[in-house]
């Protein structure tokens, strides 16, 4: 429960249930701090002791008119530059567009068959490949399809998917996000999902990536989704697994916890049940090493200092040894899969 009396001070609530299958959570980590932005206040997570589900959840949890307060130095308001073009990058440039044109035909005109051979190097970089697979959502080229990005911040990755070729615009809460991807020319609009009245089956597909953990009513947002899809459309969600090899190694240090922000954690099963409740049909869901170094290194640091300043610069040593986890946890995921940092869901109206 937040603590301080003052501008900063997160009201919450009681939500003892899984907002999934109405279990009562058991207590799993308690007196939880904002490592992160130093939001005011302690927190306690609860998990849904029903093994076909799994979800945690913040009990109590930040009430909705509140929870703003937490996001007022998020990361999404940090617009990072692409840095100098040296010849490494754009031999990795050259490498990344020849797998998307190769993976997932984002040709752009100018794919050679030679650049294509090329692309077939990043299959030696599970890595970095996890990355580019992210950069388009796990999504093949639908030429000028309409993509809707829900949560699209500063809107970084929605300008990517239009020089990709699709008809893309994106939406999201935070007045400082959209104010800064609007000033790109982005079309962004502001405001909750369901307030944007959107007709029904207008979308090919809705991308969601790393917001669904930040909803209160997760189910309510899935069931909009579901609306303004088109017959066929598809849902991209990732977000968080909380199953993954590197929660299970840093437990309350993990980075992903991220309390007061992070309401809902999901697992593969609760994420499932979640969408399957949503209406949605067919649906493939995975976990991925995508950002597993990143998360390992953040939370070594919590683990070591009790907090993570985003975008510090850090030891060569730790990235080294940060990758070497990476290519050890996808190593981990031929045996079990349910180990990744990160789950993908794709779902089809």
């Amino acid at each position: 429960m937040a603590t301080r009396q003052d501008d900063c001070y997160i009201r919450a609530h009681p939500c003892p249930r899984c907002c999934i299958c109405s279990q009562e959570g058991r207590l799993l980590y308690s007196g939880l701090k904002d490592r992160l932005f130093a939001t005011p206040g302690q927190w306690c997570l609860k998990k849904c002791p029903d093994p076909e589900c799994g979800l945690i959840w913040l009990d109590p949890m930040p009430l909705a008119e509140d929870v703003g307060k937490a996001y007022k130095d998020y990361y999404t308001h940090l617009d990072a530059g692409g840095g100098y073009v040296t010849w490494p990058r754009r031999v990795y440039q050259l490498i990344k567009e020849g797998y998307l044109a190769g993976r997932y035909g984002y040709e752009g005109g100018s794919a050679s068959s030679g650049k294509k051979w090329l692309g077939i190097l990043l299959y030696f970089h599970p890595g970095r490949r996890a990355n580019v697979d992210f950069s388009v959502m796990y999504l093949p080229l639908l030429p000028s399809g309409r993509l809707l990005d829900v949560g699209c911040g500063s809107g970084r990755q929605l300008k990517f998917m239009q020089d990709m070729g699709w008809q893309a615009e994106g939406v999201d809460i935070d007045p400082v996000a959209v104010s800064g991807a609007r000033a790109k020319g982005l079309p962004v609009r502001f405001g909750l999902l369901a307030e944007q009245n959107y007709p029904g089956n207008h979308f090919d597909v809705i991308t969601m990536s790393h917001l669904l953990e930040h909803v209160h009513d997760p189910l309510g947002l899935l069931g909009e989704c579901r609306r303004i899809l088109k017959p066929g459309g598809r849902l991209v969600v990732v977000t968080p697994n909380n199953e993954s090899w590197m929660h299970q190694m840093f437990k309350d240090n993990w980075l992903a916890l991220d309390p007061p922000r992070h309401l809902h954690i999901f697992s593969l099963n609760s994420l499932r049940l979640l969408i399957q409740k949503a209406g949605f049909g067919k649906l493939e869901a995975s976990t991925t090493i995508r950002e597993a170094n990143g998360v390992f290194m953040a939370s070594k640091f919590i683990q070591r200092t009790g907090k993570y300043v985003w975008g510090c610069p850090l030891p060569r040593t730790l990235r080294i040894w940060a990758r070497g986890m990476q290519l050890l946890e996808w190593g981990l995921l031929k045996v079990n899969g349910r180990l990744g940092e990160d789950i993908r869901l794709v779902a089809e109206k």
